[in-house]
């Protein structure tokens, strides 16, 4: 089992673009990807490659076996969660426990396997049991935690 603690603010997967332009048959299809998206899988294959030295291990350790990968995004509380004036700091009552809005969890999910790729297994099709959870973090310390273990029967 390797565990990967990532540091940052997780980032989602964009969506593709598709467009026609005048006298073309076939649309042209264009990938979005942000900085924020690029930022968090560069974070992601530097946490996973300093986890494997760690371990003494060089990439990619999974290769042609089924995995199990959980994924548990902290994100980022909005401000208006947090009281004012001298509740400043303080959580308000009615602030959810959980992140209920966007980003998606499945495109935190892509980002985030996507960028493992060649560092921790060698092909996301080997994920057979794939866990995302999105949670809220304490200021400071938004970020992931990856587990990736070998998928048992």
């Amino acid at each position: 089992m390797i565990i990967i603690d990532v540091l940052g603010t997780p980032a989602p997967k964009g969506s593709v673009h598709a467009f026609y332009r005048p006298g073309m048959k076939r649309a042209v299809v264009i990938p979005a990807s942000s900085t924020k998206e690029r930022t968090w899988a560069r974070t992601v294959r530097k946490a996973a490659v300093e986890a494997l030295e760690q371990l003494e291990l060089t990439g990619p350790v999974f290769v042609d076996r089924p995995l199990r990968v959980e994924i548990t995004c902290f994100m980022p509380r909005p401000a208006g969660h947090w009281g004012t004036g001298r509740n400043a700091g303080v959580l308000r009552l009615n602030a959810p426990l959980v992140p209920m809005t966007k980003p998606d969890g499945d495109k935190l999910l892509r980002t985030t396997w996507d960028a493992l790729i060649g560092v921790v297994f060698d092909d996301d099709a080997r994920i057979a049991d794939g866990v995302i959870r999105k949670r809220y973090a304490d200021p400071g310390k938004e970020g992931a935690r990856i587990t990736i273990e070998e998928w048992k029967a």
